[in-house]
């Protein structure tokens, strides 16, 4: 099963190989991040119900964030490990790099 959709695998498979591992941790970090803000502020929402309704956006703005920055992580950690972001060369033949 794929997350990264095949169009931006492609774009991904564009990025040199020592950057896209660059890229994957930096958005990973991001993601812990969103993910550690999105639980902050639901722990605040429910411990003080009267600001449950101005970190409505907030939650949702680090939610959308965080799952965007997930999945380009991914996406830029699987081309660095695989030597590319779709299994194949330019060739269209699988790659067998590990």
């Amino acid at each position: 099963m794929k997350i990264v959709p095949t169009p931006i695998a492609q774009q991904i498979d564009r990025v040199d190989r020592q950057y896209s591992l660059y890229i994957g941790i930096s958005t990973g970090l991001l993601a812990f991040w969103s993910i550690y803000r999105v639980i902050w502020s639901l722990y605040l929402a429910l411990t003080y119900d009267f600001i449950f309704g101005s970190l409505v956006f907030p939650i949702v703005l680090w939610g959308v964030i965080g799952v965007v920055a997930a999945i380009v992580s991914l996406g830029f950690v699987t081309r660095y490990l695989k030597g590319s972001a779709t299994g194949t060369t330019g060739t269209g033949t699988p790659t067998t790099q590990v």
